[in-house]
């Protein structure tokens, strides 16, 4: 979290709230989807999981040793249904564990909002030695030559005595729930992880449906693409810098004196003032499709994506980063007027804004670069370092905003009037994309 990357939006009926506030409260319950439990269920049941760590301690299962008897007594618990957990006796020392977060003060990340988060940890069951590398060792012993000239029957002989090293693999994610707007933001977009995630927050008492960023148009990403191209300011700046990096290497080519335009054409191939105030540049790595029914071509210099753009009357974009930003003006301590432009946030515009399978609404590409700096900013002018908590409810307040302004820009740059209803809104869920609890059988 707080850098570059990949989170998926699911929406939340804020009506969830009490539920989930009183479940927090459940020890019995916590327990069960807490990662304590879940790396138990992996390591006796051999299954993959997910369990919960509080935003504060991402390692909080590892607090304290539990005895393998105890552990086993914890994984048949937590691979129970709600209906058997109700009906079992829990040992006192499971409950008194620390190795566990409950309780709601545990996840809030806002003492006044209703904001919460958590870390989500994703346990594997795998194979984690080199399985190639054993199966020639144990060709070249037993049958003196290497596994890929065996015979089939010997492959199979070979397969059958070797047994790769199993062990969990943990990767873990940042998780949190805005009920406040009825979010929730995942850094993760694989697809049965989300669907088990929707199972997990299903037994906390959360009520999550399908979400999807909708302008009312045909191909509207590739849309928005093409309006902020063909309105972009500094073309001839653009193209000049392309046609350079076609005689020079990147070293020959003399930098502009105006450090504000060499900054825009050494990292875009477009940027165009929005009505909102806001400038959108767009860089690499891009898509672009010649002609209609060309097959796409993958530009990953800035340079590049000007070439191509420009050599056909068809050539269009397909996908690319956007970049936002302001462009500040302030009065140097000479008293020279003084441009410079504060990055907001990035994204990557491709098709695939959108994670249908999973119900999700995507931001590919994320990040706030500002957001590091503003705080370490903060820091040295005021010499406190905000707690956890406020790193956590400050980033998600500002991916809210973040996602606003991502609203209502792609609303201004369609032309889209009030009335219409766009951005990430309600999809109706097919039967087969329902949430998947964990089940174990």
């Amino acid at each position: 979290m707080f850098g570059r990357g990949n989170w998926a939006i699911l929406g939340l009926n804020k009506d969830s709230l009490e539920e989930f506030k009183a479940n927090l409260e459940d020890q019995r319950l916590m327990l069960a989807v807490s990662q304590c439990a879940a790396s138990a269920v992996t390591r006796h049941i051999k299954i993959d999981t997910i369990g919960l760590n509080p935003f504060s301690a991402p390692r909080l299962d590892e607090g304290q040793t539990i005895d393998l008897e105890l552990e086993g007594e914890l994984a048949r618990y937590a691979a129970s249904d709600a209906e058997t957990r109700g009906n079992t006796t829990l040992s006192d020392a499971l409950l008194a564990m620390e190795n566990f977060g409950s309780g709601e003060p545990s996840f809030q990340v806002h003492p006044s909002l209703p904001w919460y988060g958590f870390w989500a940890v994703s346990n594997e069951w795998k194979d984690v030695s080199d399985l190639a590398s054993i199966k020639e060792q144990h060709s070249y012993a037993a049958l003196e030559r290497p596994y890929k000239f065996l015979k089939a029957v010997d492959k199979k002989s070979v397969d059958q005595d070797i047994r790769g090293v199993t062990a969990a693999m943990r990767k873990q994610f940042p998780v949190l729930l805005d009920l406040h707007e009825g979010r929730v933001y995942v850094e993760n977009s694989g697809k049965k992880t989300l669907q088990v995630l929707k199972g997990v927050l299903k037994q906390l008492g959360m009520e999550v449906y399908p979400v999807a960023w909708s302008f009312n148009r045909a191909n509207w990403p590739a849309t928005i693409l093409q309006k902020l191209h063909s309105d972009t300011q500094y073309a001839g700046d653009f193209e000049k810098r392309a046609d350079e990096a076609t005689r020079f290497r990147p070293k020959e080519i003399v930098k502009l004196e105006d450090s504000e335009l060499e900054s825009v054409v050494a990292h875009f191939f477009s940027m165009t003032q929005l009505p909102n105030e806001l400038w959108v540049g767009l860089s690499t790595p891009a898509q672009i499709r010649l002609h209609a029914t060309s097959a796409p071509i993958v530009a990953k210099a800035v340079t590049s994506a000007t070439t191509l753009l420009g050599m056909t009357e068809e050539s269009h974009l397909l996908s690319a980063s956007l970049t936002f930003q302001e462009r500040i003006t302030f009065m140097s301590k000479k008293g020279e007027e003084r441009t410079f432009r504060k990055e907001v946030l990035s994204i990557d515009l491709n098709d695939q804004i959108n994670l249908t399978d999973a119900g999700a609404a995507m931001l590919r590409g994320f990040d706030m670069p500002a957001f590091r700096k503003d705080i370490q900013r903060e820091i040295k002018h005021s010499k406190q370092v905000p707690s956890i908590e406020e790193f956590w409810s400050t980033w998600l307040h500002q991916m809210s905003n973040a996602v606003r302004t991502i609203e209502g820009s792609f609303r201004e740059i369609l032309d889209l009037n009030g009335d219409e209803k766009a951005g990430i809104v309600p999809m109706q869920a097919a039967p087969a994309e329902e949430s998947v609890e964990l089940e174990v059988a």
